[in-house]
């Protein structure tokens, strides 16, 4: 079998999608399909007698192939594909998330509109309750706008509540951000996010593993949150009670390694009480802010074995944190020193302050004194 490096055809490509969208095959089949025939045409072209001699093909499979070639559901699909301008990524292309693949039953084939760049390799999933405390959303945000600062590309799942903040924030501070869905390219949810849905595809990606018209029933959400957890090289728990979808992301990352942090919340309610069980189990480091939070990278980079380079996140500077860079002078100045001689509101100063201190461009002295470093 050849799949996996040699160019595929577009045919190849719409032959996967195909096998993908065909009900009760799943990816382990369709790869144990691809490994017998050779490739997703082959597979497609032959006759359904031939799949019941295979391993784990019973009646309803091979019936169910059978009846899907006979109707061929996926043309409609593959219609909207082209319309909506999306792209097609099998597993063997070189821009498919290499984290997916640790997965046991990782997809065949993604639908993404979008793009992928080698940065995104540096990705951190920020997670949480759809229904956010007001603490939570901002602390969703305000983390998320560090790292996102720093480098990292910022990976949720499009919820309400804290994946919102945090595909928010990582675009308001020109970062890069992938939405991982729990419905099909044509059936956004929640129907509120489709214009952040949008944003998203001009810095980053959105991405799923069900064909294009697919609704978002329950038990796709476990399934997405696999995708959260292991395209990511960490996971971020902003807000969770012990029982929800952004516990299940984590449960997935720590099975498959990924370190995971948490911020604190309030001891006395329900909303922080999974971030407070993993802390408490060490399952989870405790943060308070996105320095904490790459430091810890940092560390874990830093204990790689030998030989293994990992890549750093780029630095990058809008345009407000250059201006400001350029008007501090090389001796430490007090805050209202720096308000003075910038003129920008005191507020705006500290989360510019802020951000060029975490990407370690500017320092902070006691007494709130803050120098360039050259």
């Amino acid at each position: 079998m050849t799949l996996m490096t040699e160019e595929t055809s577009r045919e190849e490509v719409e032959a996967l999608a195909a096998l993908a969208h065909t009900p009760l095959l799943g990816s382990m089949r369709i790869r144990l399909l691809l490994r017998h025939f050779g490739s997703a045409q082959a597979v497609l072209a032959a006759d359904p007698a031939a799949l019941a001699e295979l391993p784990g093909f019973g009646t309803q499979v091979t019936a169910s192939f059978a009846t899907a070639q006979k109707e061929r559901p996926w043309e409609q699909t593959l219609e909207l594909v082209d319309r909506h301008e999306v792209t097609l990524l099998p597993f063997y292309d070189a821009r498919y998330p290499k984290g997916l693949l640790d997965l046991t039953d990782y997809p065949v084939l993604l639908y993404m509109k979008g793009t992928l760049l080698p940065q995104d390799n540096n990705s951190l999933a920020v997670v949480g309750t759809r229904d956010a405390t007001h603490y939570g959303k901002e602390m969703s945000a305000q983390i998320s706008r560090q790292l996102a600062t720093m480098g990292y590309t910022i990976v949720s799942g499009l919820a309400r509540g804290i994946d919102t903040q945090a595909h928010e924030a990582a675009l308001k501070a020109n970062g890069r951000t992938i939405a991982f869905l729990g419905s099909g390219l044509s059936n956004i949810y929640p129907r509120e996010c489709i214009l952040l849905a949008e944003w998203i595809t001009e810095q980053g990606a959105l991405i799923s593993e069900f064909p294009m018209l697919t609704p978002p029933d329950r038990q796709n959400f476990p399934q997405r949150n696999r995708l959260v957890a292991t395209m990511s090289r960490a996971t971020v728990l902003i807000e969770a009670p012990a029982k929800s979808g952004a516990m299940i992301t984590v449960e997935k990352a720590l099975a498959h390694k990924r370190p995971v942090f948490a911020i604190p919340g309030r001891a006395d309610g329900d909303a922080f009480k999974g971030n407070h069980l993993l802390i408490k189990a060490k399952q989870a480091q405790f943060v308070e802010n996105g320095r904490d939070i790459a430091n810890a990278l940092d560390n874990l980079f830093h204990a790689e074995p030998a030989g293994l380079t990992v890549s750093k996140p780029a630095l990058v500077l809008d345009p407000e944190e250059q201006e400001l860079l350029m008007t501090m002078p090389v001796e430490e100045l007090s805050i209202d020193e720096l308000v003075e001689k910038t003129k920008l509101p005191i507020t705006k100063l500290h989360v510019l302050l802020m951000s060029l201190i975490l990407k370690k461009l500017v320092k902070e002295f006691p007494g709130k004194l803050f120098k360039k470093l050259s």
